[in-house]
């Protein structure tokens, strides 16, 4: 089974979480990465499908990482 991505992103304003489309601003990096992480979780936790949380660092790396839970 294929894992489900949640992404974030820094945006000019701070970051950005995408979960289903829109993008869910967030002022800090740990802030949106703790929003994404609990998305993933609770998606986890109601699916029982392996979800993750991909992050775009600002120097351009893209880090893997499961959900805190």
């Amino acid at each position: 089974m294929e894992r489900e991505l949640f992404s974030v992103e820094p945006i000019p304003q701070g970051w950005a979480v995408y979960a289903d489309g829109a993008p869910a601003p967030a002022p800090t990096g740990p802030e949106a990465l703790a929003c994404a992480s609990n998305l993933a979780y609770a998606h986890y936790k109601n699916t029982g499908r392996p979800t993750g949380v991909r992050v775009r660092m600002r120097c351009g790396d893209v880090v893997l990482m499961s959900p805190l839970g």
